[in-house]
């Protein structure tokens, strides 16, 4: 019998803006890819583009299958191709999941999925106190425990997502190419604009951090990690940052995987 850890196991990560994925084989992420996240795709428009992906992987071998989503229109499409073309298990990971995270409230259904995948996997990676810092569609900071206490988190305007609203709403403003600022103040528009927006982000983020310290100085030291699409733009300029873990929310839905199925597997036993 295969254990838990020995299966060929698909994560999906539905945000905003992307659909990651990745599959673990033997407890390691062997494959990996991302694409755009879309309501008007069809289960089967998405089989059609993941498919070719794989590689030699496929779909149809997948044993099990734990889905974090913050789009419900999408988490109903990704359930119905799970339905139609695999055989797998399918775990949809939510503040719900039975993970060993305690939470402040009696409530954390509304928790999004992402800031479950995080603090899950901050705990059993790090085994520290944590801040994590995901930049993605929304920029999200959250604190955990070295216990797994889920503490609370903070969500703010992702860094493109800001970006792209000024750029709808000033009309001689037009959308630049986000690349590292070359001070922090500039003589043109363009430089102008980078320092804008990444040297405030990345300033706001080192604020943040501060305060935070400040605040919960008790659970000091803290180990800040951050995760997220646009993370190397950003760590140049974010000196308090201590880890830069790419692959952080994958693997705290990989983490969960294990923990919901191993329940199942215990109670059917």
């Amino acid at each position: 019998m295969h254990t838990p850890e020995a299966r060929i196991s698909l994560i999906v990560d539905i945000g905003n803006t992307n659909i990651v994925c990745g599959i673990y084989e033997n407890g390691k992420l062997g494959w990996f890819a991302r694409f755009q996240s879309s309501s008007k795709r069809t289960a089967d428009e998405y089989y059609a583009l993941l498919k070719p992906l794989m590689g030699s992987y496929c779909l149809e071998a997948i044993e099990q299958v734990a889905l974090g989503s913050v789009v419900p229109e999408l988490t109903r499409i990704w359930l119905h191709l799970f339905q139609k073309y695999a055989k797998a298990k399918v775990y949809e990971i939510n503040g719900y999941s039975k993970l060993g995270l305690s939470y402040p409230i009696s409530d954390p259904g509304f928790i999004g999925a992402d800031l479950i995948a995080n603090a899950l996997a901050a705990w059993k990676k790090y085994m520290a106190n944590c801040l994590v810092i995901d930049l993605g569609t929304a920029t999200t900071l959250q604190l955990v425990s070295k216990n797994g206490e889920f503490i609370g988190t903070s969500i703010i305007p992702g860094l493109k997502t800001g970006a792209g609203a000024m750029f709808e709403k000033a009309a001689l403003l037009s959308e630049i190419e986000l690349t590292n600022p070359s001070g922090i103040l500039a003589t043109n528009t363009r430089e102008a604009l980078l320092s804008g927006i990444v040297n405030g982000h990345a300033l706001m983020l080192e604020a943040f951090i501060t305060e935070v310290k400040k605040e919960y100085s008790d659970l000091l030291p803290l180990m800040t990690i951050v995760t997220g699409g646009i993370s190397e733009l950003l760590l140049p300029l974010m000196p308090s940052v201590d880890i830069s873990d790419k692959t952080l929310t994958l693997d705290g839905l990989y983490l969960a995987l294990l923990s919901v199925s191993s329940e199942v597997n215990n109670i059917t036993a």
